[in-house]
């Protein structure tokens, strides 16, 4: 098996666990979106760490310069799980897939990046897609638990701005080489633990003593930790490496498709008639705008397995 095709495996793994996201709704049930956030991040802290550690032999890097960024990541997650106390899963998902397409019409104002007449087409009916999905809630008349909640909605339109600012900077960190992928991961991941520590620490109730040690809780707080951060950072740059940026962007099409199965086999969720629409516009959306690159890549895999 060649590394490219191991490169496919590996995205199609990431994508998976990056699906499986939406169980942190499980945990705000029990828990408040900070303390949920920071369990999580406390053991994707002492994971990565040692990662980090063994990757400096030699080396004097400081971490300080990237913590505006690491704020930018800590406030994305902020958001994401506030928005979880109220809306659906699968709606933050599908708000959340938007990411690319505001990155795209962002990155062409902020870093120079080019956008065609197909990307902004597709950027456009993105966008589209993505307010319907926000705005379902008032659309259908108060709030349907199905579409979710409008201000929890527009909590994870909060998170996808800070995912934003992250990635451009990040963009920029990376092509200036003054910070590698772990580096900035690093940062990221231990700014957050950081914060959302002594958010927790303020917000702790006597009831989460008892509810931290539960099994169910103990084995969303790993999964989420390991699994949906730590190992789904692994697999991506694994992949990154072994073929290309564009490659490791297939997730982008796999992950909403198994998120929708996840959460609706696992979290009991439903859809609307209104939110498959709204779905179906922002793929469309992502499609267009991003779609080129990944089939030229698809093409050029394909061939050399054929050679």
């Amino acid at each position: 098996m060649s590394n490219r095709t191991k490169a496919l495996l590996a995205i199609v793994a990431a994508s998976m666990l990056w699906a499986t996201a939406g169980s942190a709704k499980i945990l705000v049930r029990t828990f408040d979106p900070f303390t949920a956030a920071f369990f999580r991040f406390l053991v994707a802290t002492l994971i990565i760490v040692p990662f980090f550690l063994r990757a400096q032999r030699g080396k004097k890097t400081s971490l300080l310069p990237l913590v505006p960024l690491g704020l930018a990541s800590t406030g994305n997650i902020a958001f994401y799980y506030l928005a979880l106390r109220t809306t659906t899963a699968n709606a933050a998902m599908m708000i959340y897939n938007a990411t690319p397409l505001v990155i795209a019409l962002t990155a062409s104002r902020m870093i120079g990046e080019p956008v065609t007449t197909m990307k902004f087409v597709g950027i456009l009916l993105g966008l589209v897609g993505t307010t319907l999905i926000a705005l379902l809630p008032a659309l259908e008349g108060g709030g349907s638990s199905l579409s979710g909640d409008l201000t929890g909605n527009l909590f994870v339109v909060g998170a996808v701005a800070s995912w934003t600012i992250y990635t451009i900077g990040s963009r920029r960190m990376l092509t200036t080489k003054r910070a590698t992928p772990l580096d900035l991961t690093t940062a990221s991941i231990v700014t957050s633990s950081s914060i959302f520590g002594l958010l927790a620490a303020i917000s702790w109730k006597p009831t989460y003593t008892t509810a931290m040690v539960a099994p169910t809780n103990i084995a969303l707080m790993i999964h989420l930790g390991i699994f949906v951060t730590v190992a789904t950072y692994l697999l991506y740059q694994w992949a990154i490496k072994h073929s290309s940026a564009t490659t490791a962007s297939l997730n982008q099409y796999l992950q909403p498709v198994i998120a929708l199965l996840f959460n609706i086999s696992f979290l009991g969720e439903r859809l609307t008639t209104g939110f498959a629409l709204g779905s179906i516009v922002v793929l469309a959306g992502v499609v267009l705008a991003t779609g080129g690159p990944l089939i030229r890549e698809i093409k050029r895999w394909k061939m050399l397995r054929e050679a």
